[in-house]
């Protein structure tokens, strides 16, 4: 990585402020029958979103993100539960072509872990196993989304 520098000449760094949860929901709609023993693991219908949003001091950026999952067994939902989590993040001395991806890849991958948790501890205390989300490479999110939009590379040819 070069070291890159601007006025203030110093390194860059990326500092997060605050992490918390915005939004939180957790529905058992079938409890107690939902809780029987199941004879076979439910289906996990999961998404992920990610909302990037500049606050209006100077190089702070909101950045969030959405999960949502739900649990289906024998076409009975047995679960569903809704995460917003955001963090903070300061972007001092970054230089301005690498914001984007900084916050669509490496802010995500420092909260993501704590929203992960959030998730696996409502479920277990919801009464089901913990809903282990895999963890998200969110560079291959970032990558993808580029391509589609036609913006990775300049002379890049669509199929």
């Amino acid at each position: 990585m070069q070291n890159h520098s601007n006025e203030e000449g110093g390194m860059p760094h990326i500092a997060v402020n605050a992490q918390y949860i915005k939004d939180f929901s957790f529905e058992n709609p079938g409890a107690p029958g939902s809780l029987a023993s199941m004879d076979k693991s439910p289906q996990i219908d999961l998404a992920l979103d990610l909302n990037i949003q500049k606050l209006p001091e100077e190089d702070y950026y909101e950045v969030e993100i959405s999960i949502s999952a739900k649990a289906l067994s024998n076409q009975k939902t047995l679960f569903v539960v809704d995460l917003k989590y955001a963090g903070v993040f300061n972007l001092i001395n970054i230089p301005e072509e690498q914001i984007q991806m900084l916050l669509a890849v490496h802010c995500p991958s420092i909260i993501f872990p704590y929203a992960r948790k959030i998730i696996a501890d409502a479920t277990q205390d919801g009464g089901f196993q913990p809903l282990m989300i895999d963890p998200v490479d969110f560079g291959v999110l970032y990558s993808k989304k580029m391509m589609q939009d036609g913006v990775l590379y300049d002379n890049e040819k669509k199929h």
